[in-house]
């Protein structure tokens, strides 16, 4: 009802009383379609908040306004200094104007496209929302609609009171539909239009669950004028607003968790699958050394007798390794293959652990109903991330995942400084195993064990920072920080490392 003639009508009276003769002091946006405007005079101050969000579309008046110290821009300065000489409506339309003399500030309440517009002697010159461009060839006095309710025009609108007043708006739509008014004769329909006249005329201003405010329908909750109304009506609508859009964005956050968690979950049982179907590097190795009678070294491939199949087989040789050599390379490959597929498996079970997490915190965060309890909640899971205040001189990139704190050397001198005067002694450390890389670290959490997507997450990246990020699989190493120290004179970023575990992981991740 806020975008509504009648009740528009009921406000510009009010701001009318408050307004003239006080001066525009300050008018300026700090925030994205919102407009603030200080009205005051040497005893008495006046401020109009005007939210054109498109989702909001609202005013209020509030008691004091501080304007915050940068990010904010001063509007409409010819206006400045000038006094106020009326508030007034435009006749059967969705909008009134705050005049200066011969300019004005036009306040176009058309819902999404609401705008406020400076006018110089019924010109617009200047506009607020700039994406309303059409609004530049607006003429104000053509806003003030020419319309006779007498039993003849109302004839000529098909007795259809929206046709006659267009600015009735939705609400009163919704409301002839409700007092069944489309089914009623000719005369019944007139004698309905004019009750409903007399109710937006002079009927309290009722508040209404939703929110909303009325003129029509009625309930125990009342305002005790429009200026109160409207201040209800936005302090409700944009609280349920921006709390609905907090939720949103974090049930989206975990939305794109849970998918990408999925489409790692299917790369991985591929993955798993292709790797469990293909032939045993051991097998390769016993064929290998079922046949050396018949080989030499030299050979780049060979073919030999697969007794698993009983059928030849071509095998692809290093020439510069002797058979035994070679079959012991497929017996370490073995060996590794058995750690990829139990780390494969691991990893499947962590996701689907992850996913069945993800969704249970949206439940629970479609369950609040408050914003203090959703935003501790967003903030006590990791959900919505605290803007960065890292400074850029930090030998290390740093970023989260999952709740937990990793840390990626930049160069070679920078993880010397992560490893030895960042990293806590009981952190986890990672590296990728053999060639050089970034030093990776994850702070721990006390008491709290690393969990093993964690480690899987942190050892891609250093995988991914390192010589073998274009490898298909790559063993990383982690151990304690404390079980990582520097031998005196050791070239900048070589360490030795003791009580290492290793686990296998494909590069992916941040690089640089």
């Amino acid at each position: 009802m806020f975008h509504n003639f009648f009740f528009l009508k009921r406000l510009a009276t009010e701001l009318n009383k408050e307004l003239v003769e006080l001066s525009l002091l300050e008018c300026f946006s700090q925030n994205r379609d919102e407009l603030i405007l200080g009205f005051g005079s040497a005893n008495k101050s006046f401020y109009i908040r005007a939210n054109l969000d498109p989702n909001i579309s609202l005013l209020s008046f509030p008691e004091d306004f501080a304007r915050a110290g940068r990010n904010s821009v001063d509007l409409f300065p010819s206006l400045l200094d000038r006094q106020v000489s009326s508030v007034s409506i435009f006749n059967y339309e969705r909008s009134f104007q705050i005049a200066f003399g011969t300019r004005s500030l036009v306040f176009k309440m058309h819902g999404r496209r609401s705008n406020i517009l400076h006018a110089d002697d019924n010109q617009i010159v200047e506009i607020f929302r700039g994406t309303i461009s059409s609004d530049m060839e607006l003429e104000p006095s053509t806003l003030n609609r020419k319309i006779e309710i007498n039993q003849k025009q109302f004839e000529a609108a098909n007795e259809d009171p929206i046709t006659l007043i267009p600015a009735l708006g939705k609400e009163i739509k919704i409301y002839l539909e409700q007092n069944d008014y489309y089914n009623k004769d000719g005369t019944s329909r007139w004698a309905s239009l004019n009750e409903l006249l007399t109710k937006l005329q002079s009927n309290p201003i009722f508040l209404l669950d939703g929110p909303s405010i009325s003129l029509v329908n009625e309930s125990t909750e009342k305002a005790n004028s429009a200026i109160a109304a409207t201040n209800w009506l936005y302090n409700k609508k944009t609280r349920s607003f921006y709390f609905e859009r907090e939720k949103n964005e974090g049930i989206n956050k975990l939305k794109q968790r849970i998918k990408k968690s999925e489409s790692y979950l299917n790369k991985t049982q591929i993955k798993l699958n292709q790797v469990e179907k293909s032939r045993s590097p051991e097998e390769i190795a016993n064929i290998i050394m079922a046949n050396l009678h018949s080989l030499q070294t030299g050979l780049s491939k060979a073919v030999l007798h697969d007794f698993y199949t009983n059928q030849p087989i071509e095998i692809k040789l290093n020439r510069e390794l002797s058979p035994q050599k070679n079959a012991e390379n497929f017996y370490r490959k073995s060996k590794n293959r058995h750690q990829e597929i139990d780390q494969l498996r691991n990893n499947i079970t962590a996701k689907e652990s992850l996913i069945e997490e993800l969704s249970r915190q949206i439940l629970h965060i479609q369950d609040i109903e408050d914003t203090k309890s959703l935003r501790k909640y967003l903030k006590e899971h990791g959900i919505i991330k605290k803007a960065s205040s890292k400074v850029e001189t930090l030998p290390y990139h740093e970023f989260e995942f999952d709740g937990w704190q990793i840390l990626l050397g930049k160069h070679a001198k920078a993880n010397d400084e992560l490893t030895l005067k960042v990293a806590n002694k009981n952190d986890l450390w990672l590296h990728a195993k053999d060639v050089s890389g970034s030093h990776v670290v994850v702070r721990q959490k006390p008491g709290q064990n690393f969990p093993s997507h964690v480690i899987e997450k942190a050892a891609s990246i250093a995988a991914a920072n390192s010589k073998r990020k274009t490898d298909t699989i790559c063993p990383v190493i982690f151990t304690q920080k404390k079980f990582v120290r520097k031998v005196k004179g050791a070239p900048a970023g070589q360490v030795i490392v003791e009580k290492e575990e290793v686990v296998m992981v494909e590069p992916e991740g941040i690089k640089h």
